[in-house]
């Protein structure tokens, strides 16, 4: 196991290398149109460009980038907000997290437990309903949802206290239980968002389970139906969900582009959209090298996890055993 991990990391290294130079070397291929504002001078421009090398080969560019990172600890200069990007960046993942974490936190269970009764009482009234509910929430955008549910909830019946998610201005002008309040629309939209798709995979894996042959073996034995599934085929139908749900866990860090814009939520997300539009390349190039690194150790994470549900799984012995 342990060799197994130091293996994984060193891969995960080479990978992290190889495709955060791909991303470097890619944004450096854009152009740079940077143009001075009327009335203020570029003496910042011609500091960063001689501080990163902009006019050197993009490996001693990518060399000098690294090294100012562990160095001085600067991931670039952002022009749109004219300040270290680490600096602004990471101070807008709580924002992305508030608006994600709880509907995450929600969606899985009831995934698991919409799933379970789909596979129960497959092919009876309860699993056509869901399947229909499924299908609809699938096969529509997300965005049309949000935006449906904003003019519905919000300017045609007034149930919303906003369409949008309260600053912090608005928290400490209207109070707390205002802000927390529009929170609650865009809470349920998210979770009904993200439950569909897990659902659909828990009622799959776990059908297939209820038509193995220990299930005969267990309910044999004397176990009771609801025993059986609970104990065993469920256990089982989980083993290759769950290395999807931790990996959710911590993109919940990366923030979403669609939801903040549609709530208005100042997070990660809508400064992905700003820095694309406003060809920020030092705050692209931060957002997707921390977004790369969440990815592999998700993968590394999920890897885990099958040895923690499933006793069979021993890494590193070349087999299942």
């Amino acid at each position: 196991m342990f060799s197994y991990m130091l293996k994984r990391m060193g891969l995960m290294l080479i990978t992290f290398v190889i495709t955060v130079f791909l991303f470097f070397f890619f944004i450096k291929l854009m152009p740079d149109n940077y143009v001075p504002t009327i009335g203020q001078g570029n003496d910042w421009y011609e500091q960063m460009a001689e501080k990163e090398g902009w006019n050197e080969p993009i490996v001693v560019q990518f060399g000098l980038w690294v090294k100012n990172i562990f160095t001085e600890g600067n991931f670039g200069y952002s022009h749109l907000l004219n300040r270290d990007v680490s600096e602004a960046y990471f101070k807008k993942i709580p924002a992305s997290v508030k608006i994600n974490i709880v509907p995450y936190l929600l969606s899985v269970p009831i995934a698991i437990i919409i799933g379970v009764v789909a596979a129960l009482k497959k092919n009876k009234w309860q699993d056509t309903a869901i399947s229909i509910w499924i299908m609809i929430f699938i096969s529509v955008p997300y965005f049309v949802v949000g935006v449906v549910a904003q003019y519905f909830f919000y300017w045609r019946w007034g149930i919303a206290p906003d369409y949008k998610i309260a600053t912090a201005s608005e928290f400490a002008e209207l109070g707390f239980w205002y802000g927390i309040s529009t929170y609650i629309m865009p809470v349920i939209i998210i979770t009904l968002a993200s439950i569909p798709s897990m659902a659909r995979r828990v009622r799959a894996e776990l059908t297939e389970q209820l038509t193995t042959d220990y299930m005969l073996l267990a309910r044999a034995k004397g176990l009771t139906r609801e025993q059986a599934v609970f104990k065993h085929a469920l256990r089982n139908a989980l083993v290759p969900i769950l290395p999807g749900i931790f990996i959710g866990l911590i993109a919940v860090l990366n923030g979403g582009i669609i939801t903040e814009k549609i709530f208005r939520v100042d997070g990660t997300g809508r400064m992905y959209l700003a820095a694309f539009n406003g060809r920020d390349y030092a705050l692209l190039m931060l957002i997707n090298t921390f977004g790369q690194f969440l990815t592999l150790v998700s993968a590394i994470i999920a890897d885990l996890s099958y040895t923690l549900f499933d006793p069979r799984v021993r890494f590193g012995s070349g087999k299942l055993s």
